[in-house]
């Protein structure tokens, strides 16, 4: 570990943004209320609309905090020394999975009293679904659906309180052991996690579908996940910065480390999204082709041809560049493009399951979005408070601080 002294910079979040946090969530709460009452009123997809809206922006948000606990862990294994300086900041997004946590309870109540707005699954046997779906009821009902929802959380929120509640020991103590510690318990919470995601995913998003089905989907979710969180920490630096904060710890070789990860997920999720379709388009098996008809048709095939130029095309190119990706300005204005473009693929996974998009529906799901990353901002906002946003005493911190890329 080399030796490099930690600058005095200020750590602690602007006391004007804590202090919206409350209104922050409330405007938010507000804004998916009124969302429920658009899509009741105007839409044509009523309760059903809203519940597949809510799911949709529900994961846009989670997925970030899930790519953040990733992050943390993968850092910790590979015994990585450049990502100290910006790592408390991924440990502060994963910290607020328990609050996303009660935020699925909508979700639940919903699977649990019976009702089909989501999961046509939850009708039950005998009930006029198609034999392909029957076949799945023994996973597919409303109880098991719980158990394994409650696993899932379990896993995901224990490996965030303890990577998170480890590294704000280590402030108080100094302790290097914490981070030997840490890096023995990533490789087995990777593993945890890993297989959580994987089902959760099959769960919550792939069974709005139940009759398709994708070995890969799971994959796909992780890859735009992490393709949302680099995203959402690219903006974070810069916005704290902008703010005075941490501004001689983070730096541009930070930048640049980040953006080289943001263009390898651009990357990796357009591998596995052509993957899937190239594979179901050589099979050409009615059952899994279907869920492409409904997407390649209808008005949400323009979704999808957004995808293929702002979710692959235009982004590879903007990030090629070296001299892009250690221009913090430049990447800050991607990074909130990107996370337009994440929104728009969470939409184009599940909203296409209520039917032709139409301006009524697209007005109450941007109302719905607009509340959840409120409610998001806030939730993230008041978790921080006044903890600092870099782990000063992490032992690597000053391997962070003498890092250089290569040119």
């Amino acid at each position: 570990m080399a030796s490099h002294s930690i600058p005095n910079d200020n750590l602690t979040l602007p006391a004007d943004w804590r202090s919206k946090a409350p209104a922050l969530s409330a405007v938010g709460a507000v804004l998916v209320l009124l969302s429920v009452f658009l899509f009741v009123t105007i839409s044509d997809g009523g309760l059903k609309g809203f519940f597949h809206s809510y799911l949709t922006n529900y994961m846009y948000c989670l997925t970030f905090c899930l790519a953040a606990l990733f992050f943390v862990m993968v850092q910790h294994l590979v015994r990585a020394g450049w990502s100290a300086a910006v790592r408390r900041i991924a440990e502060l997004y994963a910290a607020t999975i328990p609050l996303w946590a009660l935020l699925f309870i909508p979700i639940l109540a919903t699977v649990l009293m019976g009702s089909e707005s989501l999961y046509s699954w939850n009708r039950g046997a005998g009930q006029g679904l198609p034999e392909i779906v029957e076949n799945k009821l023994a996973f597919l009902n409303s109880k098991f659906f719980a158990v394994r929802t409650l696993v899932y959380f379990l896993v995901f929120i224990a490996a965030a309180r303890l990577f998170f509640g480890s590294s704000r020991r280590q402030d108080e103590t100094g302790d290097a052991g914490i981070t030997l510690r840490l890096q023995k318990l990533a490789a087995p919470g990777i593993m945890l996690f890993s297989l959580s995601l994987n089902f959760a995913a099959f769960d919550w998003m792939m069974s709005t579908d139940p009759a398709w089905f994708s070995t890969i989907y799971g994959v796909y979710i992780f890859a735009a996940g992490m393709f949302s969180f680099f995203a959402v920490m690219i903006l974070t630096c810069y916005l704290l910065q902008q703010r005075g904060r941490a501004e001689r710890i983070i730096r541009i070789e930070h930048y640049h480390d980040l953006a080289k990860f943001q263009f390898g997920f651009i990357v990796f999720w357009s591998y596995i999204a052509f993957s899937q379709f190239m594979l179901y388009w050589y099979g050409n098996i009615p059952e899994e082709t279907l869920w492409y008809s409904h997407r390649m048709s209808g008005g949400w095939e323009y979704v999808g041809l957004l995808l293929l130029a702002f979710h692959f095309i235009v982004p590879f190119l903007a990030f090629l560049r070296r001299r892009h990706r250690r221009w913090p300005a430049w990447l800050a204005g991607w990074a909130c493009l990107l996370l337009v473009v994440h929104w728009l693929d969470m939409t184009f996974l599940i909203m296409p399951n209520v039917g032709a998009p139409s301006l009524s529906m697209m007005i109450a799901h941007l109302a719905g979005w607009a509340g959840m990353v409120l409610i998001f901002v806030g939730l993230f906002l008041w978790r921080v408070g006044d903890t600092p946003v870099v782990a000063v005493n992490d032992p690597w911190l000053p391997d962070s601080l003498a890092y250089q890329n290569l040119p």
